[in-house]
């Protein structure tokens, strides 16, 4: 069913009214988007008690720390790892008859 809608505008000035308002939301949609998109300075560390239990336990991190693998950061009393000097110390498996599976 096809609804008819009368107004005293000119065609004109209401699209030039649907434009502004769809022009606002859409820059308000952006600015929104903007400000959630903006990386936080705290997304490169992970606070140790993530890691702890999770990753390695408490000696095997402390044991890579004094081996200069992983950098301890801290902020008063929290402790923190970067993110990338924890994505460094995976690496690849490699299993035995794998190429075989070809």
């Amino acid at each position: 069913m096809e609804q008819m809608i009368f107004t005293k505008l000119e065609p004109q000035a209401f699209i030039k009214q649907i434009v502004d308002q769809v022009t606002a939301k859409v820059l308000e949609a952006v600015q929104t988007n903007e400000s959630i998109v903006q990386p936080d300075i705290f997304d490169d560390y992970i606070p140790k008690t993530e890691v702890r239990g999770k990753l390695a336990s408490s000696s095997t991190l402390w044991s890579w720390e004094n081996k200069g693998k992983l950098k301890l950061y801290a902020i008063g009393g929290k402790r923190f790892y970067k993110r990338s000097d924890i994505e460094n110390l995976f690496t690849e498996v490699k299993q035995k008859g794998a190429q075989n599976e070809k």
